[in-house]
This record gives structure tokens, C-alpha cells and sequence, in this order.
């Protein structure tokens, strides 16, 4: 490798964040906590961010694509799953954060943007039905995550085809 190369970046990193004591606004925790109950390649990583995304950023930087799922308020119907992509939601946010995080998702891709050669972003997002006090998700959502679960690998696919492409 030439000295000023920089090493090819070959995971597919999906991080689910969330406040988990918050029902749906930890849904993408609970998500990723599901996945691993599924066969998933070396090539990809999955990392729990919880509401701390940005002490992941290094991590993420390094992916080749990242997937993060998250609770998002995009006013659809509860349950609703979204696919943004990262570079979309850069141009387009509004003072109105779409994560519900103190340190929103949209913050911790603009500061990803900023690196020379930052990796493709896809936020698989989920309208929450409920953000009460509780450790469980709502009734929706949880009737929801088997479909939520299908958009997720289906993106995880997606990316490791286009990796070998």
C-alpha cells in the first residue's frame, strides 16, 4: 500500500440508538438487539449507541457504509419506517431535530461529513407511537418489528451487494 493510501474500508457498521428507558424512542436499540439473533457476515458490525452516537464516530468514520436506526419524528402514522439517506437530511433539516437525542443523529452526520471521504449513510427510521416512561416498546411498535427487522437486513443485503459489485 502507498504510504499516502488509506486502507480500504470494509465493514458495513449499523448502529441502533435510542434512550431504551423511553419505549419507542429506543427502538433502534432494541432492533439491533434483535438482529443479533439472525447470521450476519464478518463484514458486518453491529454497535449499540444507545443515546451516546457520538462516542462511536471514529467507528463509524471507518465503515464502508453505516446503517442507523433510530425513532424519528417525520409525522407519519406510528409504526411508519422511513429510509433517509444521510446526505437528503443533511440538505434538507430544519431547525425541528429529527432525532430525539441530545446530540442528534443529523449533528453526528455532519460532523462525519466533514472528513474527506466519509462512508454513505442510510438512517432506517421508526415513528414512534409512544414516548412514556417505560423499558418495553408500544404495542405498535412491537407488532411492527418483524417488518422493521426485514427493512433492516434487506439494507444490510443492499449494502454488502453493492461492497462486491
Amino acid at each position: 500500500m502507498a504510504q499516502n493510501q488509506k486502507p480500504e474500508k470494509k465493514k458495513v457498521i449499523v448502529c441502533g440508538i435510542g434512550n431504551v428507558l423511553l419505549q419507542d424512542e429506543g427502538v433502534g436499540v432494541h432492533v439491533l438487539r434483535e438482529l443479533k439473533n439472525f447470521p450476519l457476515p464478518p463484514s458486518v458490525e453491529l454497535i449499540e449507541g444507545g443515546t451516546m452516537l457520538l462516542d462511536f464516530l471514529f467507528q463509524l468514520q471507518e465503515a464502508r457504509q453505516v446503517i442507523l436506526i433510530d425513532a424519528v419524528k417525520a409525522g407519519e402514522p406510528p409504526g411508519s419506517i422511513c429510509l433517509v439517506d444521510s446526505e437528503q437530511l443533511i440538505e434538507t433539516e430544519t431547525n425541528h431535530p429529527l432525532s430525539l437525542h441530545q446530540v442528534d443523529a443529523v449533528q453526528v452526520l455532519k460532523i462525519m461529513a466533514l472528513e474527506k471521504d466519509p462512508p454513505p449513510c442510510l438512517i432506517v427510521g421508526i415513528e414512534p407511537a409512544s414516548l412514556e416512561w417505560g423499558l418495553e416498546l408500544s404495542e405498535i411498535i412491537k407488532e411492527r418489528m418483524p417488518e422493521i427487522l426485514q427493512v433492516v437486513r434487506d439494507q444490510i443485503r443492499k449494502a454488502l451487494s453493492t461492497e462486491n459489485a
